[in-house]
């Protein structure tokens, strides 16, 4: 095995060693044009909003709906999701003449690992049915979820802040789309299981429900309205997320100073106030990113930069600060006065979901000195301008002690996602050096994640990265906050994915309410929330996604009723990979691959695996940076 003193001389500055614990964060910078785009700004909760034209509901609240139902001309399907499943009885009443599939068992792992539900599909545009769902008096809760037929009818919910913190006040919004809402109730399941129903009260165009956590974790939040579609038929629609509180561990605490380091980059001392650490919350890494803004020669304002660094806080509480720090060749390339440097969009987040903790719009600063922009710089964006060294540490993962394949190599590290219980790749399509990352029924972060990748690379020259679903995720950002083995290959595609779920999945908040019947399973995993999502995003710059390659699937389309898993099918928008929609796979600025029919998310799914497609496969092993 390489030594991993000599695996650490490639990765970190000659500045001095870094222990095996530690991990050295980038000093991240993106150009203007990322600014204007709103590619590296704080999105407005409104635009990661969660959509369902479903009912997910137990028996008890949904069994008067099902004995007078009426479908639309969709797909029509009732599943019994309970922890006895096959003990439940489920059949189709209806009309003489009139047809349906017989029920019928399906796993739903991509929900709960090994749990099974009970599914009937329907007759579209029946005049009447009646569905008999009997429980079977053993004692098992039972919930049901139904596809009505209907989905121009769809109720969409968000919650009205980022910054979810404990005793702060909470709104969820919710609005009906192709249909009048009448009236609605969200049930909110706290981390220790308590519960309190709340109801929508309107509040213009939209119903608001308003509440203040008092408990830190993951808190589920259950929406169920009765809505009229445009038939005149009322129906039921639900949507589930996952709200995740937290401590106000950092508070902005005064003026931000700049100044000019000897080594000529220019500094922001951001004072902070602190929360002393508490042991039950977790790492105590943040994101904290900032607009850096200037007068050009017509004396019109315009964006210089964005820095960003992951840090690590220090366990005591009280006054405190972080630093962000970006080249002076930014300044000479935007043609500003360095007299004039202002800061917008100062903002902290969690390192695990992106929780906003702090946000100053237009923050008080201060400009210590004279700062001069390098004058004989070339007019070009170097990569030491995009990712710098920080010199500044944060707690990583213990690197692996055995079983490498090609220690001290240029490799390709190919990696599984979330909850996984079997290495999802045929390794027989790769050549070359190729090591498999396999940390089987993990649930982690993102953070946690790209950290695990950070240690395996200790033990590398250099490597390029091909994740699967989550495992995209992490990649990305390993590649944007840390300096590891994934920042030297040679070759043209340092990151490559496979339906990686960039923008979310509605599955996040599904399978935290179907916790509740089936048991926690892998867990939650709030990073994969469309909230989360879009919050990580806004710290993913150009530079990164140009170095990402991305492609995603979805099920075979034919005449009728076509998914790649029936139940996930109506929890997503198609087409979708039984995992992931097509839409959410996108990551914007990166390389499309493209997207293929025929192919779903994982195993036990009606399509074969997409990462056993053995075309893409030798591409990816081919094309990979290493």
């Amino acid at each position: 095995m390489i030594n991993t003193a000599l695996a650490l001389l490639c990765a970190f500055s000659s500045a001095g060693m870094i222990s095996t614990d530690q991990v050295e964060a980038k000093d991240v910078a993106a150009p203007p044009e990322d600014i204007l785009s709103g590619r590296v700004c704080l999105p407005d909760p409104a635009d990661s909003s969660t959509s369902s034209w479903t009912a997910l509901l137990p028996h008890d609240d949904i069994a008067a709906q099902l004995e007078h139902l009426v479908p639309g001309p969709g797909k029509s399907m009732v599943a019994v999701l309970a922890d006895n499943a096959e003990a439940w009885q489920l059949e189709l009443r209806s009309q003489p003449g009139l047809k349906s599939e017989p029920s019928r068992f399906t796993g739903v792992d991509a929900l709960v690992p090994g749990a099974v539900a009970r599914t009937l599909t329907l007759p579209p545009d029946a005049d009447l049915v009646q569905i008999l769902v009997k429980d079977p008096g053993t004692g098992g809760a039972g919930w049901i979820l139904l596809a009505d037929g209907q989905d121009d009818l769809i109720l969409k919910t968000h919650l009205d802040t980022r910054s979810t913190l404990l005793g702060s006040s909470v709104g969820l919004h919710a609005t009906l789309l192709g249909g009048e809402l009448l009236e609605g109730t969200v049930r909110l399941r706290g981390p220790l299981g308590q519960e309190q129903l709340v109801p929508l009260q309107v509040d213009g165009p939209d119903r608001v429900a308003s509440f203040t956590p008092d408990q830190l974790g993951d808190w589920t939040v259950h929406t169920v309205v009765r809505a009229r579609d445009s038939r005149g038929i009322e129906r039921l629609r639900t949507t589930q997320q996952i709200m995740r509180v937290v401590r106000p561990e950092l508070t902005f605490a005064g003026d931000v100073v700049l100044k000019q380091s000897a080594n000529g980059r220019v500094d922001l001392d951001i004072p902070v106030s602190l929360l002393a650490e508490d042991e039950t919350t977790g790492p105590r890494r943040v994101a904290i990113g900032c607009e850096i803004w200037g007068r050009d020669a017509s004396g019109v304002e315009v964006p210089v930069c964005w820095a960003a660094r992951m840090h690590q806080l220090p366990g005591n509480g009280g006054p405190s600060s972080c630093s962000l720090r970006f080249d002076p060749n930014w300044i000479t390339l935007a043609g500003v006065d360095p007299a004039s440097l202002s800061l917008r969009a100062l903002r902290a987040h969690t390192s695990e979901g992106f929780v906003l903790l702090a946000h100053d719009a237009a923050p008080d600063s201060l400009i210590d000195g004279v700062i001069t922009p390098d004058i004989a710089s070339t007019r070009v964006v170097s990569q030491a301008m995009l990712g710098g060294r920080s010199g500044q540490v944060v707690s990583g993962s213990t690197p692996p002690e055995q079983g490498l394949l090609s220690p001290g190599g240029h490799v390709l590290l190919i990696s599984h996602g979330y909850c996984t219980d079997l290495f999802p790749w045929r390794t027989d399509d790769f050549s070359g050096d190729v090591e498999l990352f396999e940390d089987y029924g993990a649930n982690v972060s993102h953070d946690t994640f790209a950290l695990q990748f950070e240690a395996r690379g200790r033990s590398y020259k250099s490597m390029g990265i091909a994740g699967h679903s989550q495992g995209g995720n992490a990649a990305a950002h390993l590649y944007t906050f840390y300096w590891s083995a994934l920042d030297w290959p040679t070759g043209e595609r340092r990151i490559q994915g496979v339906g990686v779920p960039w923008q979310g999945t509605a599955l996040a908040g599904n399978a935290a309410v179907l916790g509740e019947v089936f048991g926690i399973g892998c867990g939650t995993n709030y990073d994969m929330t469309y909230e989360a999502s879009a919050a990580w995003l806004s710290f993913i710059p150009s530079w990164v996604r140009e170095d990402v390659w991305f492609w995603t699937t979805s099920f075979t389309d034919g005449w009728f009723y076509d998914y790649c898993q029936i139940v996930t099918d109506v929890l997503l928008s198609d087409p979708d990979d039984g995992t992931v929609e097509r839409y959410a796979g996108q990551l914007d600025g990166a390389n499309n691959g493209g997207h293929k029919t025929g192919w779903c998310h994982t195993r036990l799914m009606r399509d074969p695996p997409q990462c056993k497609d053995p075309d893409r496969n030798v591409e990816l092993s081919a094309e990979a940076a290493r």
